[in-house]
């Protein structure tokens, strides 16, 4: 491959990566059903398109749980001011802090991204991306949905949990 057509694709590449800023990061560990995407929150609205994937997979939709949100909005705020950095940092102690609210977790997952998304296309890169995909598919029933802004980037965090 010629080095100027390797630079087009990496050009390309990173336009795409620019464009559309997803983070291929999800997180899993073992141990309320929105029919409407109109005039919602942004929490609301993408827990109508990941339930509206599932379902046409033939899964139950999922519940929104404000425990867990509580959980998801303190770590996309963390995210959103600096105080951690963009990934799973602490995904284990919001399990734990879930836990203790609510009794055992039998399975917890986590999807994160960032950008200047809306609703519908979080959950299309989520959709699109294996490791999140497979989260939003996975066997649980309750989630808890948070974002936090920064300027013009918003923070997204999924935490699923099987209760």
């Amino acid at each position: 491959m010629s080095i100027l057509k390797s630079r087009s694709i990496l050009v390309l590449l990173l336009a795409l990566f620019a464009a559309f800023q997803v983070s291929a990061c999800s997180r899993a560990a073992s141990r309320a059903d929105s029919t409407t995407s109109g005039g919602g929150s942004l929490e609301e609205e993408i827990l109508y398109y990941t339930n509206k994937f599932r379902q046409s997979k033939g899964l139950k939709p999922l519940q929104l749980d404000e425990t867990i949100s509580q959980q998801a909005r303190r770590h996309s705020r963390d995210m959103a001011n600096g105080s951690t950095g963009f990934g799973h940092e602490g995904f284990e102690e919001r399990v734990a802090n879930v836990s203790k609210k609510m009794g055992r977790v039998g399975a917890a997952a986590e999807n994160v991204a960032y950008g200047t998304l809306d609703a519908e296309a979080v959950v299309d890169g989520w959709i699109k991306s294996p490791g999140h995909r497979r989260n939003m598919l996975g066997d649980y029933n309750l989630i808890g949905i948070g974002t936090a802004g920064k300027g013009r980037i918003t923070f997204f965090t999924q935490v699923f949990i099987k209760h």
